[in-house]
């Protein structure tokens, strides 16, 4: 073999390999991108693993709060309506601190919990005997307003504590436009203190997963409680 040859196939070797060792770099360098990719969209919450532990904790949260409800069917103290309201704001922080793409699954737990203590509330009217529907719903409205207190006064806190601020154009926390005191209801329930658009928005997803029966049932019941709230002097409930 002749000693050009025998150069040529060096040059040869010497070339595979160089382009063997430039794959290896453009393998390695996109290997290393795709884990970055994979490791920002995890930390944005578009790529999960299982039940994400924020989730997990909203939903313990949302149980516990369900299973305090059944068992006792409302506040029946204020004391026991501030420390519902206090665990429904903080399932509302939480939720509102997901990723967008985290929230739905909470926000549906959130609005099945709300729905199932709205059917107790009316079940418990239409199985009661007519002569004794006022003093239950009396005894709702009273519930009712224990909510609405807790949350002011909650507000009231956070606006002292520098946690109400507003910027121009907005009502002052625990306030609507025009002066009217806002609450907040339980976590996947009605909005307040938004538009008319967010509440009929809100309105319409709560009759899209209902029977016509169980509308017609909502509707007599909100009728009967609306019209003994303006019998005892008081507003609306709340999501009207």
């Amino acid at each position: 073999m002749s000693s050009a040859s025998v150069r040529t196939g060096h040059r040869g070797q010497s070339a595979a390999a160089g382009e063997g060792a430039g794959w290896q770099v453009w393998a390695s360098l996109g290997a290393a991108i795709l884990v970055a990719a994979l490791l920002a969209a995890w930390l944005m919450g578009w790529l999960s693993y299982g039940t994400d532990p924020r989730v997990a904790e909203i939903l313990v949260l949302q149980e516990q709060a369900r299973e305090q409800f059944a068992a006792t069917g409302g506040p029946q103290t204020i004391a026991d309506a501030t420390a519902a309201a206090t665990m429904m704001n903080t399932i509302r922080a939480k939720v509102e601190a997901l990723p967008p793409s985290l929230r739905p699954q909470v926000e549906q737990q959130g609005s099945s919990v709300f729905r199932s203590a709205m059917r107790a509330r009316i079940d418990a009217y239409f199985t009661a005997p007519a002569d004794q529907r006022q003093a239950l719903l009396d005894r709702q409205i009273d519930q009712e307003e224990m909510m609405r207190k807790a949350f002011e006064a909650g507000q009231a806190v956070a606006g002292m504590m520098g946690g109400g601020q507003q910027t121009a154009g907005q009502a002052p926390a625990g306030q609507q436009a025009g002066g009217q005191a806002a609450s907040s209801p339980p976590a996947g329930g009605p909005p307040r203190g938004g538009t008319e658009e967010d509440r009929n928005r809100w309105r319409k997803s709560m009759i899209d997963r209902t029977t016509p029966e169980q509308r017609a049932r909502y509707v007599e019941y909100r009728r009967a409680m609306d019209e003994r709230r303006e019998q005892r002097g008081l507003p609306s409930g709340w999501g009207r």
